[in-house]
Parts: C-alpha cells; structure tokens; sequence
C-alpha cells in the first residue's frame, strides 16, 4: 500500500512540476501547515477526553458501567477476567461517545489483559472487529473536525454515522461469529 502512495505523490509531484512548478513548494508549505495545525487541534480534543477517561475510572464510574455492560460483553466476548471486562467496557462506551482515538489505550490495556488467560483468541478477535467497526451514537471527533471547519450543518452526519456504525458492527459480529469458534 505504501509503494501505490508513494507512487501517487511522485507522480502528483512530477506533474506539478511541468505544469506549475512554483506552486509545488508553497503547496508543501501550506499542506505542512494545515497538518501541523490540525495535529494540535485533534491533540487537543484527544487530552480532553483522555481525561474525561481518567477521570470516569478514578471516581468508580467505569466500575459501574462494567457491571452494567457485563451481560452484553458475556454475550459478545463469553466469558471475560473481571479487570479485561473492565477494559473492554471503558473501551466500547468511550467509542459509542465518539472518542475514538482516545480508547486506544483502553484497548491496549483489554487485549493485555486478555492475553494472559487461555482460550481468549475469540475474545480478542470479536473485541478487534467491534473496534474496527466503531458503534458510534456521538461522533464527537468528526463533529468537532466539521465545526472547526465551519460546515453549515455539522451534526447531519449523526443518521447515517450511527447506521453505518450499526451495520458494519452487526455484519462483523455474524462473521466473527461464523468463522472463529470459541473455546
């Protein structure tokens, strides 16, 4: 995948060249720009909802929402150590709030722990599949994305993001389902 990038940029470059070769260089300057700022902004957001998740474990919050997920995360994942259901539950209502990339961690902490016990590949596996696919009732990451950008309506992607969410996660729980066996 990166040879087919890599290709694209040198021939996007090649033809910049020919065709506006003094455009090639302040487009780099501006699209480092655009990054750099946009690097800050998302960095921004991300510390914020790391530190609503600090703050959600350290005052019990994420206990409780793991005893409530326990018959959904049973169900899913069958049977789970208590400190990976914790994980796992933190992982999935952080992603239904739309914190993506702040549930990483959450996610390297459950797969970690998961990891330590026998039989838990179909644990691991379905735990992948539901990241992958991300229920989200609140995508708060791109919604902040569409509001620094001034889109006229930021919150028209809530629909569909949550029926794309839906689909993809029930299609991925069946496949899960049908191909990997648990123990």
């Amino acid at each position: 995948m990166n040879v087919i990038f890599g290709i694209i940029l040198i021939a996007a470059m090649m033809t910049m060249l020919f065709v506006s070769p003094e455009g090639v260089l302040s487009a780099f300057i501006s699209g480092g720009e655009k990054a750099l700022a946009l690097s800050v902004q998302m960095t921004v957001v991300y510390a914020v909802w790391l530190g609503v998740l600090n703050v959600f474990e350290k005052t019990g919050l994420s206990n409780k929402c793991a005893k409530m997920l326990k018959p959904a995360n049973k169900l899913l994942f069958g049977a789970l150590p208590d400190k990976a259901n914790d994980y796992v539950s933190l992982n999935i209502s952080a992603n239904i709030l739309g914190m993506s990339g702040a549930t990483t961690p959450m996610g390297i902490k459950a797969v970690q722990e998961m990891e330590k016990h026998k039989g838990t590949e179909y644990a691991i596996a379905m735990f992948f599949v539901i990241n992958a696919t991300s229920v989200q009732l609140i995508p708060s990451s791109v919604l902040a994305l569409r509001i620094k950008f001034g889109a006229s309506a930021a919150s028209d992607i809530i629909l569909p993001t949550v029926l794309a969410t839906l689909l993809s996660s029930v299609i991925g729980v069946l496949l899960v389902k049908i191909f990997i066996k648990k123990k």
